[in-house]
């Protein structure tokens, strides 16, 4: 074969493979074009959904840390409320005892000018000059005179004292129509309020429910509760400044009186969910809502404030590097710098942060660290 006609077989073999191959390559490109376009469509909304999610729950702890401080206010607002409510209702008492009072006044100088006008009306025609005219010399015609001029003043003062009655009885009970308007709002505000704060509590219930029933969010969880006690134990150390004197009996009393039930112990405990065990850092004393929580023994109030996982918390300074810790309270009763005595109230026993029911979760640390409370509660 010449070199010719080897080129011109080259040239038509390579036609036929481009007008067979290249149309199927083509749509293979398309398709896989297309795909791709697809994945990164994918990638851009789960992106969306991600920082979404990071904005929204950047922290468990901070969701309820919002929640809590959400439920505080309306609750503070609720209290508010009800001093509102129950001023108006004594106002409104009070404002009706007077308005019966002036009413059993008004009705008696109202029947005493009844009287007077019946006792003009019985005197027939006998006129005040007639009475004048009746007098036996000067002296009898001025004493008639006097008379006459205090009957006629008693009288005009009467008639002016009824009409400044009616008039304050007609305040008194617009008065108390303006109050018991006021009343009935403050009451439909009270309810708004009430339905608000029984939404914010079901929603931390939900996270805290929900938190639980998933193994990663439980695992965060932890892992917050336990970077809190971390942040906890060098602010103690901070705040207690190394100081070795005494403040306190090293002899703590319970710090629930009449509630002595432990509801979960000091020590590690398995977790159903993650199926570990973790430590627990101190004592849970089961107590219902807003029982008192009084200091263990005496000292200083070093923290009292938010702290994440352990809500509403309050730590005792009792010297010697000795520090007691009140956690999930929904009160307090002293503040910090405050230096207590045993047996004081200092709180009240809530549901805040890390929490499903009101309890008290009791911690006794030594220079920051946690230890076992048991033996000093003995």
């Amino acid at each position: 074969m010449s070199l010719g006609r080897k080129i011109l077989a080259i040239s038509l073999m390579a036609v036929f493979f481009s007008s067979a191959i290249l149309p199927v390559y083509a749509d293979e490109l398309e398709e896989t074009r297309k795909q791709l376009e697809a994945i990164s469509r994918s990638i851009d909304a789960t992106q969306s959904k991600v920082n979404s999610a990071k904005k929204q729950e950047q922290s468990i702890m901070g969701q309820i840390q919002n929640l809590e401080k959400n439920i505080q206010r309306t609750e503070n607002e609720i209290t508010a409320t009800e001093d509102r409510i129950a001023f108006l209702q004594d106002s409104i008492a009070r404002t009706e005892t007077e308005i019966e009072e002036k009413e059993k006044d008004l009705e008696e100088k109202i029947d005493l000018l009844s009287e007077r006008l019946v006792v003009l009306h019985e005197e027939g025609e006998v006129t005040y000059l007639e009475v004048l005219l009746c007098a036996t010399d000067f002296k009898d015609f001025l004493t008639r005179y006097e008379m006459i001029n205090s009957i006629i003043e008693q009288d005009a003062e009467l008639i002016d004292s009824i009409c400044q009655e009616k008039q304050d009885l007609e305040m008194k009970k617009s008065d108390l129509e303006v109050k018991k308007k006021e009343l009935e709002r403050a009451l439909q505000q009270q309810e708004s309020m009430k339905e608000q704060l029984d939404l914010q509590k079901k929603e931390k219930q939900q996270i805290l429910a929900s938190v639980q029933q998933e193994r990663e969010a439980y695992e965060k969880a932890l892992a917050e509760l336990e970077e809190s006690s971390r942040k906890l134990e060098a602010m103690i150390r901070q705040l207690q400044g190394g100081s070795s004197e005494a403040l306190g009996t090293g002899v703590f009393t319970w710090p629930t009186p009449g509630y002595t039930t432990i509801t979960s112990p000091y020590g590690m405990r398995y977790h159903p969910i993650l199926k570990t065990r973790k430590m627990h850092t101190g004592v849970d004393i089961g107590a219902p809502m807003s029982a008192t929580i009084v200091a263990a023994d005496s000292g200083k109030v070093i923290y009292a404030g938010w702290m994440e996982g352990y809500g509403q918390v309050l730590v005792i300074d009792h010297g010697n590097g000795l520090s007691t810790l009140y956690a999930h309270q929904s009160a307090f009763l002293v503040s910090n710098g405050q230096t207590v005595t045993k047996g004081q109230a200092i709180g009240k026993v809530g549901s805040t942060g890390w929490s499903t029911g009101p309890h008290l979760h009791f911690e006794v640390r030594i220079n920051g660290s946690y230890t076992d409370p048991m033996p000093y509660l003995k």
